[in-house]
């Protein structure tokens, strides 16, 4: 048997080292990639920057600021305590006033402490045998006598919550200033009850609010 020739041994082992090559590349692969295909490095992602409206636990998440809710202004009836006169009579003084049945009289007095030319009356004392009217009408006239300055702005009958009713409304001159009166007078039952305010012209814008207020408490 004839030896082969170094060129046919040439041959043959450089196919073997291909074949080897090939099986080793195989292998690589297989191993790389269980699903027969190489995968492609993927970068592992970076933690995203956090954003407005998701803080991280370092930055506590922003709430809506809770508005306080404003205190409540007193209302006008917050300033004023319930009273009661001469005869049953209620109504309503601004607190802090001064509350003293005058002597001889049939009615009480509550004065301003920070202004005493301003205060309110209320009082009632059994009806006389006359119509109201006829009442307030001698009244108006005596008074109009004795007070420089007098001037009558109102004088009318009314009916006032079911009542028989005079309103009495006028000014005259003190040795304090000119003065302005606003009062009511009604009858109901046996009784005739009053509500006298009185102030200096110039305060009478601040006295309205106070007469008004009694006016409306005012019973029976």
């Amino acid at each position: 048997m004839s030896q082969p020739t170094s060129r046919k041994v040439a041959v043959i082992a450089f196919g073997a080292n291909l074949v080897v090559c090939a099986l080793i590349g195989t292998s690589l692969l297989l191993i790389r990639a269980p699903s027969g295909t190489a995968n492609t490095a993927v970068p592992t992602p970076s933690p995203s920057t956090p954003t407005a409206s998701t803080p991280t636990e370092s930055e506590p998440a922003p709430t809506t600021p809770t508005q306080s809710k404003p205190t409540s202004e007193p209302t006008p009836t917050d300033n004023y305590q319930g009273v009661s006169g001469p005869g049953g009579v209620v109504t309503k003084i601004p607190r802090g006033w001064q509350a003293k049945v005058r002597a001889g009289k049939t009615d009480t007095q509550a004065t301003d402490p920070a202004e005493p030319t301003s205060f309110l009356r209320y009082g009632g004392s059994p009806s006389p045998s006359q119509p109201l009217i006829d009442v307030m009408r001698n009244a108006e006239r005596n008074f109009s006598t004795q007070y420089p300055g007098y001037k009558l702005i109102a004088l009318r009958p009314e009916t006032w919550r079911e009542h028989e009713s005079v309103t009495w409304t006028f000014e005259f001159d003190t040795a304090d200033g000119r003065k302005h009166v606003d009062s009511v007078y009604w009858r109901a039952g046996q009784n005739d009850y009053v509500l006298y305010a009185s102030a200096l012209a110039k305060n009478w814008p601040a006295m309205q609010e106070i007469y008004t207020t009694a006016h409306d408490a005012a019973q029976p």
